[in-house]
């Protein structure tokens, strides 16, 4: 080889080795000071590299692995969170508060829920179901097997699971699940075992549906849920990291008591109540009333505030509606477009900054409306308006109800909540009725004979019927009805048309039987049933005011518990006197029994029961703003965001104990109160006897001389 292509050959082995060297160098320096050491500039291969679209199986791989991700970032298990990225779960809980063919509406109420949130996509590991399970296979279930919450509306029973049924419906048993604590399930649980085991990421639905009264809420089995006892629960689960953000629907008389002045706006929880706390909810699709049932039903299909939130997850794109927006629907059809003339009025309570969120975080995602939130139909303008909220006034507040008069004859609900007799018997009456069940029937014959239903209360579009097979046990007996049926549904729907105080509710399979039965002697037996049910309500109440009446006698500090007439006692005592005196001077005594005196202790008596609990000690710079409107919306506890004071909403009791004490004191004297649903409404009779500071024992003496015990006879 040539010398000078030696030293050529020798040279490029020296810049081999230099080169190996500083390689070797920056080596030892990117191992040293790790990789934020070297910053090369990159291209981007966003747009360059077509990435295939990953298989379910790498899904479920990716899952895997962000399972030892931290907490934040771990994907949710059943739907993506609308609202907020870190939820991971999304948990349901369902409750029917009562039993029997007169209460078909709310265990009706109930399973629509459950079709709704399967549908929008939760879990059914993480929906947890309480209702007694007995109207479904009724012996006065014309479809046996099979429920339904409309009329035209198809079978919401198939493939519900009951998780506890029968006496474990109790306050016992949905404590403990809420609450998350299995071992809490009280001894002899039948049920599935299954609770609320929701963690800091997740949310939660409650929906109940029921008879309430002030301060409680009803169960088919045991003593009263408690309003101290249901907010002390969720207050414990937030103190434990149980939930993210909780919203509680509440279905009930007087359910505005159960969170007034007790529910703080800190702990993520919203709540909102189908009536505030002074007034009754209400029944709709009642037999007689338009729409209705179809002639063999004898009782009410469903409930009205639960009903119109129901309806509105049906046919609206939940992934949009925010729940401000939906409880603005629902106040405006509860309210009966806020006429409150067969409505009440929908209240909230608890942190209302979670009204910002889209309805789908709690009731599902995939609840996306009708062809996905686009209604093309032209026969669907009424569902389109109802998924519009409308502006609309603040709810005032409705008066206090009025004593329940005398009820001899059957009765029918009239605007503002009282009752209009109407006799059972006479011409007008009977065709009054015959027309009314031929109309129905001819319509339902003539929906069948189109080939529209199967079965008669059954529809097409049944997301809810294909939720229920989705989830592998859906009835495959009812078939869906044409667009047709489904059309004059819709209609009817939203026609305006009256709906029946929940107490009321009750007495429509022997208001229906007294006058459709098929023989004489069942309507005979029926209107026998009837008026004696409406007599042991009547004497119950008038047991009520008497002992009322005694412990005012006996206590005249209790007077200040009636404010409105607190000013006219000193007047009117003057005004007996005066007049006793002058019957003295007659020769006669009775004048002081029958004068003013004895009219105002029998109107003071009959305010102390039915009236406002009053008399609380509240401060003075609050009294102003206190109440159901206070802050301007429709809310009697302070809320996030708002100017209200905290504490202007005062709670129906200062002491909870003493209001239970005060229902075993009923209890004891004249019957269970817990397992009569008409009597729990006395509730507010004992708070304001525990607020004025009245001894249990006082009061169970005065309700024994009240005759109370033989009302249950009557």
């Amino acid at each position: 080889m040539p010398p000078g292509h030696l030293r050529i050959a020798r040279g490029r082995q020296c810049e081999l080795s230099i080169s190996s060297l500083l390689l070797t160098i920056c080596w030892s320096l990117f191992l040293s000071q790790g990789c934020s050491a070297l910053r090369l500039p990159s291209l981007s291969l966003r747009h360059a590299v077509r990435r295939p679209k990953p298989t379910r199986q790498e899904d479920v791989e990716v899952s895997a692995r962000a399972a030892t991700l931290t907490p934040a970032a771990k994907k949710p298990t059943d739907f993506a969170d609308g609202d907020d990225v870190t939820v991971r779960n999304h948990w349901a809980l369902l409750v029917a508060g009562s039993a029997g063919w007169g209460n078909y509406r709310h265990q009706a109420d109930v399973c629509h829920a459950y079709q709704v949130l399967l549908r929008g996509g939760l879990r059914p590991a993480h929906i947890v179901t309480m209702m007694y399970d007995d109207i479904a296979h009724d012996p006065e279930n014309p479809y046996p097997g099979h429920v339904f919450n409309s009329p035209g509306g198809p079978d919401v029973y198939g493939g519900v699971r009951v998780d506890y049924r029968g006496s474990d419906v109790s306050a016992a048993v949905f404590l403990a699940v809420l609450e998350g604590n299995a071992s809490a399930l009280p001894p002899g649980t039948r049920g599935s075992g299954r609770v609320l085991a929701s963690g800091p990421y997740d949310r939660l639905f409650v929906f109940y549906s029921d008879h309430g009264a002030p301060g409680v809420l009803g169960m088919p089995s045991g003593s009263f849920l408690y309003a101290d006892e249901l907010v002390g629960a969720l207050q414990r689960k937030w103190r434990h990291r149980g939930y993210k953000e909780a919203v509680l629907y509440i279905e009930a008389c007087e359910s505005g008591s159960m969170f007034e002045g007790l529910l703080p706006p800190d702990i993520g929880a919203y709540a909102t109540t189908a009536s505030n706390a002074m007034e009754s909810s209400w029944g709709t699709y009642c037999p007689g009333m338009s729409p209705g049932p179809p002639p063999l039903f004898s009782t009410c299909l469903g409930d009205l505030y639960s009903v119109a939130w129901m309806e509105n997850a049906d046919v609206c794109d939940l992934t949009q509606e925010t729940l401000m927006a939906q409880y603005s629907i629902i106040r405006n059809r509860t309210s009966n477009n806020y006429t409150y003339s067969m409505g009440s009025h929908v209240m909230q309570y608890g942190s209302l900054a979670i009204t910002r969120e889209v309805a789908g975080d709690y009731q599902g995602m995939h609840n996306r409306g009708e062809e996905g939130g686009h209604i093309s139909d032209p026969w669907s303008s009424a569902a389109a308006a109802q998924c519009r909220p409308s502006p609309s006034p603040f709810p005032i507040p409705s008066a206090a109800p009025p004593p329940p008069g005398l009820v001899p004859t059957q009765s029918t609900a009239v605007p503002g909540g009282g009752e209009r007799e109407q006799g059972t018997g006479g011409r007008a009456g009977w065709l009054s009725a015959a027309g009314a069940m031929l109309g129905s029937t001819l319509h339902w014959a003539r929906s069948s004979l189109r080939g529209v239903i199967a079965v008669p209360l059954t529809r097409a579009t049944g997301s809810s019927v294909r939720a229920g097979a989705s989830a592998g046990g859906a009835s495959g007996s009812c078939s869906d009805v044409g667009s047709s049926g489904e059309r004059e549904h819709r209609q009817q729907q939203h026609r305006p048309h009256p709906h029946m105080p929940q107490r009321d509710a009750d007495l429509a399979p022997l208001r229906h039987a007294a006058t459709h039965a098929v023989t004489s002697e069942r309507r005979a037996a029926a209107a026998e049933a009837l008026a004696r049910e409406q007599a042991r309500r009547q004497s119950l109440d008038q047991s009520a005011v008497a002992a009322a009446a005694s412990l005012l006698q006996r206590l005249p500090a209790l007077a200040q518990e009636v404010a409105p007439l607190v000013q006219a006692v000193s007047a009117a005592a003057a005004g007996g006197r005066r007049l006793a005196e002058s019957g003295a001077e007659a020769g006669t005594e009775a004048g002081a029994e029958a004068g003013p005196g004895q009219a105002l202790l029998t109107a003071m008596a009959q305010d102390l029961v039915y009236g406002p609990v009053r008399g609380r000690r509240r401060r003075p710079e609050v009294l102003a703003s206190s109440g159901p409107m206070a802050g301007g919306v429709s809310t009697g506890q302070a809320a996030v965001g708002m100017e209200q004071e905290q504490g202007a909403a005062q709670p129906l009791v200062d002491d909870w104990d003493c209001l239970r004490a005060m229902v075993a004191a009923w209890s004891d004297s004249c019957g269970p109160m817990a397992a009569d649903q008409y009597v729990m409404r006395h509730t507010r009779l004992l708070a304001r006897l525990c607020n004025a500071q009245v001894p249990p024992a006082l009061v169970a003496e005065a309700l024994r001389g009240s005759g109370c015990s033989g009302a249950n006879t009557v």
